[in-house]
Parts: structure tokens; sequence; C-alpha cells
């Protein structure tokens, strides 16, 4: 194969690979793209439960399997991954008698990470425990899952969003919602629920809540007095008294935080470059992309509607909940401005590796960044359940959702501890 522009499509290995006795992997065929591209795309299908899969590649000049791909989670069905080698140390190469293998990968013992928030301690889980998740696993516990280091494709288009209604010029919103890449070189963890008011009542009053609903708190609240958290400025450091700070301690020093923007939107997506976590496109019609996002998440038209307690609706690839609909959450990040600056954070929506946020001077007063989308407004509209939407509040008075994030370096330098 001839991994240079202009190359010749070429077809390589295509074969069938036992998953276990009710998922198999079949019809794997590779072509590399014509005319104009480097690119290779590896089509194969998964048949029985979703899958973690793992790609790799031979060719004459290696004789050891080289890792193109590991897809967490992958759907059955018509697949496709896409190896772009010009992003890779192969750039430009020749790379004769290339073939192409598609096999599940060994289950991972660390996918979820459960935190004990009454007696403290962390345990693992290889998968989700029979019968789904408990009650205990969203009040006295909490679940984060395990996202995959990558590269990953974030945002939406002008042409999209003036597709799905912005309310408005979708220009101004394409400059601060724009598209872009994300590479995270270390994986990291993402609660698999909101933060609810049973957690919260656990972690700041030794208990006494079976409320599942969302828990909505300041920002400083969640990390603390303002000024000296004023991450990134500061850092991960957090005031101990903080609910992060308490969160930590039961989780036996991990860096638990909120999410970094990227960091949230990767977890959101799941793989997703639709507008919701299930799919949706501007082939999709508006009834259509509707039913997508009541599928996913709460989204209400009458003012004064409850929010539902977590966990209510079908979860992403990944296995996160309510990333669509129940309200917005807090992430870490900041925009340099004192001013709300309307609904459009600006700032740093480029390709970026590991980002951290918008250096600023503003300390407590800098507004932050909250993801997600609402489910209590008067007048629902379909481009504020987007999954690359993003807005400013007040990190003093405003009261919000969130879901926290577990640190791995290099965004937080820790050793991560083994299971008690």
């Amino acid at each position: 194969m001839r991994l240079l522009e202009r190359a010749l499509l070429t077809i390589a290995l295509a074969a069938a690979f036992p998953v276990h006795a009710d998922t198999d992997i079949s019809g794997v065929t590779v072509n590399q793209r014509w005319p104009w591209s480097e690119k290779v795309d590896v089509d194969f299908i998964l048949t029985g439960d979703a899958s973690d899969v793992e790609i790799t590649a031979r060719w004459d000049g290696r004789t050891e399997p080289y890792p193109l791909a590991s897809i967490p989670s992958c759907l059955p069905g018509a697949n496709r991954y896409t190896w772009d080698p010009s992003s890779s140390e192969f750039a430009g190469r020749v790379l004769t008698g290339f073939c192409i293998s598609v096999v599940p990968a060994p289950p991972d013992p660390q996918r979820y990470l459960v935190v004990d928030l009454v007696n403290g301690g962390i345990d693992y889980l290889a998968g989700v425990p029979e019968g789904g998740w408990a009650a205990d696993h969203k009040s006295t516990k909490m679940v984060f899952r395990r996202i995959p280091k990558g590269t990953y494709a974030l945002g939406i288009s002008r042409e999209e969003l003036g597709y799905i209604g912005t309310g408005g010029d979708p220009s101004s919103y394409s400059d601060r919602w724009g598209k872009r890449n994300v590479t995270f070189t270390n994986d990291f963890y993402v609660a698999i629920f909101k933060y609810t008011e049973a957690q919260h009542a656990c972690l700041t009053a030794g208990g006494g809540s079976s409320s599942c609903i969302p828990q909505k708190t300041t920002y400083y609240e969640l990390r603390g007095a303002p000024g000296d958290v004023n991450w990134p400025n500061t850092g991960y450091g957090v005031a101990a008294d903080s609910i992060v700070g308490k969160l930590r301690a039961k989780a036996g020093g991990l860096v638990v935080d909120l999410c970094e923007e990227e960091q949230w939107e990767v977890a959101a997506r799941a793989g997703s470059t639709g507008f919701f976590p299930n799919g949706g496109t501007m082939a999709d019609s508006h009834a259509v992309l509707s039913n997508l996002v009541s599928e996913a998440g709460a989204w209400f038209p009458d003012a004064g509607a409850s929010i539902p307690a977590v966990g209510g609706y079908a979860p992403n690839a990944w296995g996160l909940y309510d990333v669509v609909g129940s309200g917005e959450e807090w992430v870490l990040d900041s925009v340099s401005s004192t001013v709300a600056n309307g609904s459009l954070p600006a700032g740093n929506l480029s390709d970026s590796t590991n980002p951290t946020g918008v250096q600023n001077s503003n300390g407590w007063s800098a507004y932050r960044i909250i993801k997600g989308s609402s489910g209590n407004w008067a007048s629902a509209r379909l481009y504020n359940m987007v999954l690359a939407a993003r807005w400013t509040r007040h990190p003093h008075y405003d009261s919000y959702a969130t879901r926290f994030c577990i640190h791995l370096s290099p965004l937080g330098d820790l050793t991560f501890p083994s299971a008690r």
C-alpha cells in the first residue's frame, strides 16, 4: 500500500474474529481513499453485544503489530475507523504488504472506578453490575467511567448551527462553539451521573438524603474560597473543606475536580460527532432531532417543570447519563472577562493537546463556563441542547449542577492508587 497522496485504492485483510459466544467481528475491509488523500478507511461489522475493539496493522517493514486504534464500547452494526498516516510517524512513506487486523480488546478491569462516599476508599469494576446501577451508586457512592486517551472532534459548524436554529446570527456562535480537535495523552475518569442531592448530603452532612435529583451549587462551593482556587492560574489546589476537597479525601487523594470543558464534551460525545450523544445531523428533520433529545435527556417546553432524578434516560455509548438535559454543569474553565458576555464565552477554541483553560487575572470575578443543557426553560430550543453549547455564569452568585472528573497525568500530577 502506498501511503502517499494520489495513492491507489488498496483492499487488505477481510476476515472474521470471534469476540465471545454471542459477538463476532466480520466483513473487515480496508480501503485507501482516492484521490488526494493518504487516509485509510477500515470497515467492519460487529454483531452481538457492544465490545471494545482493537485495530492493528502489519506491513513488510514491520513484523510486529502496529496499534492504529482502540475503540471503546463499539456498537453492533457497520463501523468505520479512519486512520490518517499523514498525522503519524509514517507520513509520506510507502508501506508494502499492508494488512489490517480487527480484534476484540481484552477486558478492562478498571473501566469503572467507584468511590465510597461514606467510609472512603475506591473499588474498580470491569462492567455494569448485573441488574444495572443501584440506588447507592447515585447516593452513597460515586461511579466514574474511564475515558480513553486519543484525539477527538468537538464543536459544531456555522452551517450546522444555522440548520438547527440559533435564534440569532450563527456566525457569532460558530466563533465560540467552533469545530476543533482535542488530544488527550492520558486517560481520565468522568462521573457517569450528575452530582446528586444524596451524594451532597454524604459529603457535607454525613448522609440523610435519598434524593437523586441533581445538586445545584456555586463554583466556589465546589472548589473553595475565591482567589485561592483560580484555576488554571492556581492549578488543581482546592480548599480542604470544599466539596471537591472532601470528595478527594474520600477517594484516597485522587485528583478529583470538575471536568476541563474539552474533557466534558469528549466524555459526553462518547465518539459521536452528531448534535447529540445519540446522533443527529443536518440530514435529519427537526422532528427526528427532537426525538433524539427526548431519548437522551429531560427537556421541558413548560416553565416550572421538575428536573427528574439522574439516570432515567438512555446513557451514551460510554455509559454516561443526562449529558443532554436536566440542567447545565459547571466545568473548570473561565473566560478572561468579568462581564457575562451574553451566553457566548469566547477564547481558545482551537486544536489543542491536554488543554488547561484560559489564564486570567480577574480572580473570583472571572465568569466560569457551564456545559450541557437546561431542562427547564419556557421555550426549549434544539440549539440549546447540542453538546457543543457553552455558556458563562458567575462563580459566586449562580448555582448549577456538575459532574466530577478524576484527572490523570499530565493534567494532574498524582500517583494512581490501586483498589482497596
